[in-house]
């Protein structure tokens, strides 16, 4: 309703919200479909008259976008409030390295630091960033994956960037991703990189490439230098949680279809394409001085896509596998 007030917006949505103020204070005017509700500027102006009777707040002089706790000191119904409680926190880890900045006493257990994870309000957590000069930032998809990602092992390169990185939960369940968005969203990227750990799949794949300003994505070695040995691995590959992610393949072949301006591939009924040969490319710069590899990703999308690829960090961990780090 404010912001509908505060843009002077000629219609919006005649949804169940709309409805109901149009039938309390007969506000507007729905087309003929029922689908848009029409508004004048006097619409406006006795929307906010009625609002202000309603609920003694002022929609176009407040600014909602608040903590709940805060709009209690506005209103009787804090949740008026657009930032709900889990917007407002992120779970996060740190390094042991970076946890000694935090540590006074050099006789604290650094290691209980190290395995434990801090539930901190965006703001709080924006601030510690700054100061320990947060410069990784590591996004990991499952939270088990998060509770454990020290344990796993990573490539001498990447392994210095896990070393010195704070690592993020990206939310699910008991903890909201909202606030893993707000924090992303007001980071600074040109200080802080923003690198995605999921699972190998489209799920994974598509979390990665829509988390903000994240361009990279730690992934099995063998998926980059030798995918045939990976996929032989027992146990470790399962096309039938792969078949179950529709939306995510969708949106998958969509973007890989838009990068190589060509129809979106189908993923059934194809013959299938050696290995080798659909990642010829995917190998290591050992000459570069940039940390990470040279893979292309549209080409470890294709990979995924064509050989119906799922494999979950949980396996990754169990089967020893050594992680590195591929540019998108």
């Amino acid at each position: 309703m404010a912001r509908a007030a505060k843009q002077r917006l000629p219609r919006v949505p005649f949804n169940a919200s709309w409805k109901t103020l149009y039938h309390l204070w007969q506000i507007g005017e729905p087309d003929g479909a029922e689908k848009h509700l029409y508004l004048t500027s006097s619409d406006y102006i006795l929307l906010r008259e009625m609002a202000q009777i309603d609920s003694g707040l002022d929609i176009l002089s407040l600014d909602f976008d608040m903590a709940r706790q805060q709009m209690s000191h506005h209103s009787a119904n804090e949740k008026y409030a657009n930032i709900s409680p889990e917007a407002d926190y992120v779970l996060i880890k740190l390094s042991s390295r970076i946890a000694q900045a935090l540590v006074a006493d050099p006789a604290v257990d650094l290691m209980m630091m190290h395995n434990c994870s801090l539930r901190l309000k965006v703001d709080s957590a924006l601030a510690l960033c700054q100061r320990l000069n947060i410069a990784n930032l590591i996004v990991v998809e499952n939270l088990d994956s998060f509770d454990n990602l020290f344990g796993y092992s990573f490539a001498p390169d990447l392994q210095t960037i896990i070393d010195n990185s704070m690592v993020l939960y990206r939310g699910s369940h008991h903890y909201s991703p909202a606030g893993r968005k707000r924090f992303l969203h007001l980071i600074n990227p040109t200080k802080i990189q923003v690198i995605a750990f999921t699972d190998l799949d489209p799920a994974g794949l598509m979390i990665a490439n829509t988390l903000d300003h994240c361009q990279r994505l730690i992934v099995p070695q063998l998926a980059l230098r030798a995918p045939a040995t990976l996929l032989a691995l027992p146990q470790i590959n399962s096309t039938a949680d792969f078949h179950k992610q529709h939306r995510q393949l969708a949106y998958l072949t969509k973007i890989l279809a838009a990068n190589n301006n060509v129809a979106p591939m189908t993923h059934t009924h194809q013959p299938p394409l050696s290995h080798q040969h659909s990642l010829s490319s995917l190998t290591y710069d050992d000459t570069a001085n940039a940390i990470g590899l040279s893979a292309d990703w549209d080409q470890l999308v294709a990979w995924v896509v064509r050989y119906h690829v799922s494999i979950k960090q949980q396996h990754m961990q169990a089967k020893k596998l050594v992680l590195s780090l591929l540019h998108f």
